[in-house]
């Protein structure tokens, strides 16, 4: 073997023992944890899951006889549980009695979605409760026992933000847009003022009347 032979031979023999001691050490590295160190984040999404998963199964679980549930105060996965309310709904019915509290099961009529047929099916598993503090009180009714009307000509601004969907911004308008045409005719004139729709104007107007 000569002198650029034995070269060769030792200069492979370096780079090979090279190789071997790094695949060795990588071998025998530690893994990286599957998890970083810190894992309350991961804890957090484990809990979210299951309460999201316990919630499910509650919202599909029927209505035992006898059960009831509180329109005024159970939260959206009680309400669902109601024959013929799903999620949405329970929304709905939520958003009506942060408007104004209900005082007896007819009042859920005035739910989007909720007609006479639904409000049968539901009647044994209602249960109207006092409203939390912070509900806008229910209309005042009349002896009969059915709600005064409000009149749109003579309410005040306090008055018209009982009616549904109506909000103080809203309230505001609908008193400008009367003061602008001396009063309204009718209540269908509600369209006219921005923010009321045809499905505003359908829960209005039981509830509102116009005197001259």
């Amino acid at each position: 073997m000569n002198e650029p032979e034995r070269k060769s031979v030792a200069i492979t023999s370096v780079v090979l023992l090279a190789a071997s001691l790094v695949r060795g050490g990588w071998e025998l590295r530690t893994p990286p944890p599957i998890l970083p160190p810190d894992t309350s984040a991961y804890a957090e999404l484990v809990d979210g899951t299951r309460q999201a998963i316990e919630e499910q199964e509650r919202r599909t679980t029927p209505l035992a006889a006898g059960e009831r549930v509180d329109v005024n105060r159970d939260p959206e996965v009680e309400l669902a549980r109601l024959p013929g309310v799903g999620p949405a709904l329970a929304r709905r019915i939520i958003q009506a009695r942060e408007e104004r509290a209900f005082t007896r099961p007819e009042d859920l009529l005035r739910v989007p979605g909720i007609g006479d047929a639904t409000l049968e099916r539901i009647r044994e598993h209602v249960e109207v409760g006092a409203a939390p503090s912070g509900i806008p009180s229910p209309l005042p009714r009349s002896g009969s026992g059915a709600p005064d009307r409000i009149d749109l000509n003579r309410a005040s601004e306090e008055e018209l933000e009982q009616l549904p969907g109506v909000g103080p911004a809203l309230a505001g308008r609908i008193a400008e847009a009367r003061r602008e045409r001396g009063g309204f005719r009718t209540v269908e004139e509600l369209l006219e003022v921005s923010g009321i729709g045809p499905a505003t104007l359908d829960r209005i107007r039981p509830l509102a009347t116009v005197q001259p």
